[in-house]
């Protein structure tokens, strides 16, 4: 039999040890890196590169659903936390002429005909006019654009009475003023699916499966997915976010979209969803992720900002290996670029052009 006090002193060994392992974890748990490497692609992070102000960035691996690609950036802000989560929610991307924003407009959270009015389609434009000419050829059973039955033979009605390049403005600004309607009452469960060739495509099941692929980010970020209801639950938020709608060139093609952006202080931290439910074509779906810690540069605060980029679109499916890294790189590129205007706005606290206040 071992001796009383050599069990005693395992017991109080094994408490030191138990101590000193709980004190870690709370002090990983408190720390920004390593709660940024315990979800992300990122196994490390060099402060010192952030505080030069480069914008780290990863492709994200490849993805068994096949419509999808993720990438992930980290970089830093000098800026308060705080802040640096309120300018990311309602930040204007059309500043930024390399992004090929061609319109950005707020929306109220009671949208109307008047939050769309500014949309205007102009055939010398080739982009927009690719957008008019597939919104005259569509049928009563088919299109290239995503859109709902009903819709489409909305359309087609329309392009045969009126197919003017103000006529089919119209009709997009009346479809996107529905679907915000629709969004703002009902949530992402009242997101209604495109139906192409004969097959339905749901943004909140593409959504869902962009997430399902990044278990760790999901988990990191159940608290703001489950309180938007984008994830679990009967698809609605309790949560207000900031509406609106954009006019983007996408692969030479105009593409309208409809977004919101969710803001949740967690704990010491903030987290942002900016999502695109509904897209009018070339693509499907676009979710950004952000997360942002507060950290100290230069002996002043600063915020650190891990982004995650999760996009779907129809092309992606016939895209294998060299061809589908390549779209996440160049997606990747284009990211960077447009945080580094991000980065150089936020040193800019009094912009009124970078900082439009939400409605």
């Amino acid at each position: 039999m071992r001796p009383p006090f050599l069990f005693l002193a395992l017991l109080l060994l094994l408490g030191w040890i138990s101590g000193e392992l709980r004190s870690s974890l709370l002090i990983a748990a408190d720390d920004p890196l390593a709660t940024l490497r315990s979800f992300s692609a990122f196994s490390s992070v060099d402060l010192r590169r952030l505080e030069a102000g480069e914008v780290l960035g990863e492709p994200g691996s490849q993805m068994e659903f096949p419509n999808g690609i993720s990438t992930e950036t980290c970089f830093a802000v000098f800026v308060p936390a705080a802040e640096a989560a309120r300018r990311l929610q309602i930040w204007d991307p059309s500043l930024r002429g390399t992004l090929k924003t061609l319109q950005f407009h707020l929306v109220n959270k009671s949208c109307t005909v008047a939050d769309f009015q500014n949309l205007r389609l102009d055939p010398a434009n080739r982009p927009q006019r690719w957008l008019i000419d597939k919104s005259l050829a569509t049928t009563g059973n088919k299109s290239e654009l995503n859109l709902s039955r009903d819709e489409c033979q909305q359309l087609a009605s329309l392009a045969r009475t009126k197919p003017g390049p103000e006529g089919i403005g119209a009709y997009w600004s009346q479809l996107l003023l529905d679907r915000t309607t629709q969004f703002q009452r009902d949530g992402f469960a009242g997101l209604l699916p495109y139906e192409m060739a004969g097959q339905l495509i749901s943004p909140l099941a593409h959504l869902r499966a962009l997430m399902a692929e990044r278990e760790t980010v999901a988990r990191e970020f159940a608290p703001l997915l489950n309180q938007c209801g984008m994830l679990g639950g009967n698809g609605k938020s309790v949560l207000e976010p900031f509406h609106y709608w954009a006019l983007y060139e996408a692969n030479r093609h105009a593409t309208l979209t409809l977004g919101a952006v969710y803001l949740l202080p967690v704990g010491d931290r903030f987290q942002l969803l900016d999502v695109q439910y509904y897209v009018n074509g070339t693509y499907y779906t676009f979710a950004t992720l952000y997360e942002v810690w507060a950290i100290e540069l230069h002996q002043q605060p600063a915020a650190l900002i891990w982004r995650g980029d999760f996009f779907s679109a129809p092309r992606l499916a016939y895209a294998r290996g060299v061809e589908r890294l390549a779209y996440a790189a160049i997606m990747l590129q284009e990211l960077k670029d447009s945080i580094r205007s991000f980065q150089k706005e936020a040193l800019n606290p009094t912009s009124e052009l970078s900082l439009k206040p939400p409605p």
